[in-house]
């Protein structure tokens, strides 16, 4: 007696009653019970599931292996359509489940591949299943689009703020009062992503879905960057590009963005989402163009009301850039006259944090030669990433090329292209290993002490990269700031002059004092 299963498939749960899930169980119940000499060894069904491929299809996966285990002699299918709409897939399949020694009938189109041009047949019904997957993808993508342009917004209820029905956007106010802090810690107060994500964590505030359970300076990133915010609607962001896999990818051009402006309620007033905008960029940009963020942001309190600092640049006629940090009031405090702090240069800052860095470390050549010693053989911060990148390319590799013979030696794949592959994996495993042996002799001792040797002299003598990590904060007074530093208990208060102007411009220390010691206004370097 044969052995026979169906299988049946209808994409969505508004197809009508000839494809539903419903009538196509009734059909295959009924045929295989009139057969004698047929035994119904199961019914495999997806409801709601494309055909264009096979990943997300539970129960056609499961046939595939009562196949393999020899559970099955024959398949019945009410169509090519209901089994792939890939011609690759439909072909991989048949011929798959043919070395299995189980045969696949295809009772509309009249298809048996037991028969001798069963599969010529079925290649030709299966590209036309295909053809009409793309056409259908691009009337869906078409359709959508005009959606678009009305005003429908698509995607899952995931935007952190609102809540999204029927293709409107709702402002859920609980959520709303949290991104109106964000761009206030950020935009007014002057603070980092990383310090809000801390500040919000801190507080108790809940994320929007995370598998770590808090929040992420990206995720601040992400609000921060988001045109919902000030009412703005921009959609297709990303793109399907190719409708056999469904891969996307972010839009880099090859479709028009859908963008509607003032298209539903804001959360936060547009300027200030513009001057987000403009921060984003600057602190991005950084002081030299590097893509690092200045050294003091978010680090500068105002020593009268205890508001943040915030940056202010302008550019004079020669060129140069005047760069001066002011308190925030003086950019928005909801109608309230401004703070009486007044603005403090940046080189005025660096000038006194380098002064304390001298008094905590009077032999700035001493420190450096002692962090060569201990850095003495590190290798090079642009060598890291490449590394790393290739010994995850590695561990990658070595797991396709382990699946890659299970495949074999379960019969999914033939010899043939079993050799194939091998070939292939060892000759791009030889190429990493090659690299990562480079990356090993590429750094000498010598060289290594050298670059960190200077590094850390250039550190010493004003680097921002230090300062950043160094400086916990800055209170900034009339004519004095108060330093604290990481590891150091109090604070050292630096009164200062400044005079000249560009080039000619300087800070001298008048005085300083730890805590409640007085000292005179001597240099520590002398």
């Amino acid at each position: 007696m044969l052995r026979v299963a169906a299988y049946c498939r209808v994409s969505t749960d508004k197809e009508d009653q000839q494809h539903s899930l419903e009538s196509q169980l009734r059909y295959f119940n009924d045929y295989i019970g009139a057969r004698a000499d047929w035994a119904l060894a199961g019914i495999y069904a997806d409801e709601g599931l494309s055909g264009t491929g096979t990943k997300k299809r539970v129960a056609f996966r499961q046939m595939m292996t009562d196949a393999r285990e020899g559970r099955l002699d024959l398949i019945l299918t009410k169509e090519v359509s209901r089994f792939a709409r890939n011609t690759v897939d439909a072909l991989e399949n048949t011929r798959t489940l043919r070395r299995y020694g189980v045969g696949v009938v295809f009772l509309s189109d009249n298809i048996d591949t037991r028969e001798n041009d069963g599969e010529l047949r079925l290649t030709i019904m299966a590209s036309i299943a295909q053809e009409e997957s793309r056409r259908t993808s691009q009337r869906v993508k078409w359709g959508q689009k005009r959606r678009m342009e009305q005003g429908v917004v698509f995607g899952n209820n995931s935007i952190y703020g609102f809540d999204l029905h029927g293709g409107q956007l709702c402002v859920v106010e609980r959520e709303a009062e949290v991104v109106r802090a964000i761009y206030r810690k950020y935009v007014i107060e002057g603070k980092g992503t990383h310090v809000i994500a801390r500040e919000l964590y801190e507080a108790g505030v809940d994320p929007p879905a995370s598998p770590c359970g808090r929040w992420s300076p990206a995720m601040v990133r992400r609000v921060l960057r988001n045109e919902k915010y000030c009412g703005d609607l921009v959609q297709k962001k990303e793109i399907t590009v190719d409708f056999l896999t469904h891969q996307r990818q972010e839009n880099r051009g090859e479709e028009e963005l859908v963008c509607l402006r003032d298209h539903h309620e804001a959360i936060l007033p547009r300027e200030m989402w513009e001057q987000a905008q403009e921060q984003l960029r600057r602190r991005r940009g950084g002081r030299s163009g590097t893509g690092q963020r200045c050294w003091c942001s978010g680090k500068v309190r105002c020593g009268i009301c205890g508001g943040r600092f915030i940056l202010r640049t302008a550019r004079r006629p020669n060129g140069d850039q005047y760069r001066g940090w002011i308190c925030s009031s003086h950019v928005y405090r909801s109608g309230k006259p401004p703070c009486s702090a007044g603005m403090v240069n940046e080189r005025t800052l660096e000038a006194c944090v380098q002064f304390v860095f001298r008094l905590l470390l009077p032999d700035p050549e001493e420190t450096a030669r002692r962090l060569e010693e201990e850095l003495d053989g590190l290798p090079d911060e642009r060598d890291r990433e490449p590394r790393i990148r290739a010994e995850k390319r590695l561990q990658k590799l070595q797991q396709k090329r382990a699946r890659m013979m299970d495949a074999y030696f379960d019969g999914t794949i033939p010899k043939e292209e079993m050799k194939s592959l091998r070939d292939r994996y060892d000759r791009e495993r030889e190429g990493l290993e090659s690299r990562l042996r480079n990356f090993d002799r590429s750094r000498e001792p010598d060289e290594v002490r050298k670059k960190w040797g200077t590094a850390v002299r250039d550190s010493l003598n004003g680097s921002g990269e230090v300062f950043a990590t160094a400086v916990r904060e800055i209170t900034a007074c009339e004519a004095a700031l108060r330093i604290s530093m990481e590891g150091l208990s109090g604070q050292v208060e630096l009164h200062y002059a400044t005079s000249g102007r560009r080039t000619s411009y300087r800070t001298d220390i008048l005085g300083w004092r730890l805590l409640d010691r007085a000292h005179p206004a001597k240099d520590p370097a002398e």
